[in-house]
């Protein structure tokens, strides 16, 4: 295929927004879409190029993975191997042993699996993978494995139906993402079979089962109409709005855009083509590998800066990403590319394959010195062995705790009524859960039953964006089938609250009020910007006690104070847990030793469950006496 610069200028509209998204700049609330928009460039260039070779009878696999790996491989490990000695310098043990899985799966073309299995993209924790990125490098590499066997026996088996055969297989791929992301959007963001559709939207193009327009006022529409759902997109998505809308978006603006140009360069095509535009494309490979290591050690460890305004360090992240981009763009993606013809295939697939297997050797070394404790003094390779904590039991996961849409309330276990003791019901989210195992540890006298699901406000009517099928469902079951038959002495509302929620929360208590229930609200804990544990180690690292009181998150006191306000308009009961954990702008941080209080950014660890169980039950024990008094 020709070059042509438009696609490169397209390519920088991609990572552009990818980078500021990720750096935190305001204005770009949809800067993640595009990935999708380079999904879209490389369905159109590796199919387009597959097509005319294999149209010419010149196709030959061994050589199109000779030409990828060559494109890849080599800024990818050089990205690879900084990488990994910044993880070994600044990693805590348990970091480490997880960057060490996730290299190993980067490294095998799969990481897209094993994020998809440990961490969702716009989790908290995932702020601290620093090769969470190459999940699309996943997506795309399996990609390439997979559609030039297709195409082959496409054009053998029914040459004049390749184009309606692969048409059939991206509406195949949209139907099971939308399928998909009523049960389970994590899989739907990281996994192949989900986004293949978004590829084929460019493959289509080229090989011309999509037409593209003709005449110049055709391309000048179909281009405006492109680069205006790329900006909707970029300016005005949200990574709360529905997933398959923000990649649609995108993914057609980018066909549309790349279409108009295709029998001609359109207006929007010479826009960019423009040199400075088309040179970022140029570099946006490198820049889009190293852009996210580099803010991750930063967020984490102040590499480039520290003790810095926001605004320094994400315009010195931004410089530093484009630098170290143009020469990995300079001086290792071109010199390699150029010697694709030079180079033998037997070599590529060797060099290819020994560095694979060394980044495969140093993954199971760092395993197996279980993440080179003896860089860090003991108490800190204590406090952070907590980063690996397993609330399970605590959670009473898969049992009372619901995770995914495969798991079901075990109802004898979890809702089974005391006639010798009041019955409380505990009903909410993963917030919810943390605080089963202390209140019914400290209220030996109370029954505590549990309802809980992963991320399910605990509302009688939907309304909450993370009203999934299987919260709805749960909460239904709880609402309007478990309440209504069954007598309970108090039903206990809790959550990790948002301002959005109020509304809801209000409606919920007004109907229980209308239904008799006595109810009480158990309000938000303090949340920290990155995992307590990892804060905990960092104050004694920097020996400075203040780390985690600075990396508190705003708006949580202020937001308490709103919902007792709230709560008490509705005539309902409410008890602070921030407040158990939080006096006089100090909060608590360990439960006691070494053990801290919270195990990641705001669920608590057993004992501390334990700690805040024990100060919250001081809210019943007054009602438990008297009502004791009263059957006496």
């Amino acid at each position: 295929m020709k070059y042509r610069a438009d696609i490169d200028g397209l390519r920088a509209l991609a990572v552009v927004p990818v980078v500021l998204y990720h750096a935190g700049v305001p204005g770009f609330p949809g800067g993640f879409v595009g990935v999708d928009i380079f999904f879209v460039i490389s369905g159109y260039l590796i199919c387009g190029m597959i097509d005319a070779d294999i149209r010419k009878e010149t196709f030959s696999l061994g050589s199109f993975y000779k030409r990828r790996a060559l494109r890849i491989l080599p800024a990818l490990f050089v990205m690879f191997l900084v990488t990994s000695v910044l993880a070994y310098v600044y990693c805590l043990p348990v970091e480490l042993e997880d960057y060490a899985r996730s290299l190993a799966s980067a490294a095998g073309s799969i990481s897209n699996v094993y994020f998809a299995g440990t961490a969702g993209y716009f989790d908290a924790p995932a702020e601290t993978k620093p090769l969470l990125h190459t999940w699309s490098l996943g997506v795309e590499e399996q990609f390439y494995l997979i559609v030039p066997l297709a195409m082959l026996l496409a054009w053998r088996v029914a040459p004049k139906r390749a184009g309606l055969l692969f048409a059939v297989a991206a509406v195949l791929s949209f139907a099971a993402a939308l399928a998909i992301s009523y049960r389970n959007t994590t899989f739907v963001f990281y996994l192949t079979p989900f986004r293949a559709w978004e590829l084929a939207l460019g493959a289509l193009l080229s090989i011309g089962f999509i037409p593209a327009p003709r005449t110049a006022f055709w391309k000048t529409a179909c281009g405006a109409m492109g680069i205006l759902l790329l900006l909707v997109a970029i300016l005005v998505g949200s990574p709360s709005a529905p997933l398959l809308l923000m990649t649609a978006l995108a993914s057609v603006g980018a066909t549309l855009v790349i279409a108009s140009s295709e029998s001609g360069v359109s207006t929007v095509g010479r826009l960019l083509s423009l040199r400075p535009v088309a040179f970022i494309g140029l570099i946006s490979y490198s820049l889009y590998l190293w852009h996210w290591p580099l803010m991750v050690f930063q967020r984490t460890d102040g590499l480039l800066l520290a003790n810095s305004s926001g605004i320094v360090t994400k315009l010195a992240l931004i410089a530093a990403s484009t630098g170290i981009a143009f020469l990995s763009w300079k001086f290792v993606e071109t010199p390699f590319r150029s010697k694709a013809r030079e180079t033998s295939k037997a070599t590529v697939f060797a060099m290819s394959s020994a560095a694979m297997a060394s980044a495969l050797a140093m993954c199971g070394l760092v395993l197996f010195v279980g993440g080179a404790p003896f860089r860090f003094p003991e108490r800190v390779v204590s406090i952070a062995s907590y980063l690996a904590y397993d609330p399970s039991a605590a959670f009473r996961s898969g049992q009372c705790y619901l995770a995914s849409s495969r798991q079901q309330l075990d109802t004898p276990a979890c809702l089974k009524l005391d006639a010798k003791r009041p019955n409380y019901l505990l009903v909410g989210d993963s917030h919810a859960a943390h605080l089963w195992f202390g209140l019914s540890s400290s209220m030996p006298e109370v029954n505590v039953l549990q309802a809980t699901a992963s991320l399910c406000r605990p509302a009688v009517q939907p309304g909450s964006r993370h009203d999934t099928p299987f919260c709805r469902r749960l909460m239904d079951f709880v609402f309007g089938n478990f309440l209504v038959n069954n007598k309970v002495d108090k039903i206990l509302l809790a959550a990790s609250w948002k301002d959005e929620d109020l509304p809801i929360l209000s409606a919920t208590l007004r109907i229980l009020k209308s239904r008799g229930f006595d109810v009480t609200v158990l309000g938000p804990i303090v949340e920290y910007d990155s995992a307590l544990p990892r804060l905990l180690a960092d104050e004694i690292l920097q020996n400075n006690p203040a780390v985690a009181g600075t990396m508190r998150k705003a708006g949580v006191l202020e937001r308490d104070r709103a919902m007792r306000r709230v709560v008490a308009a509705e005539g309902a009961a409410y008890v602070s847990v921030y407040d158990s954990v939080c006096r006089n702008g100090v909060c608590d941080e360990f439960a006691e030793a070494d053990i801290p209080l919270q195990f990641d950014a705001g669920h608590l660890t057993a004992k501390g469950s334990v700690v805040v169980g024990r100060r919250l039950s001081t809210a019943f024990i007054g009602k438990l006496a008297r009502a004791d008094d009263v059957s006496n």
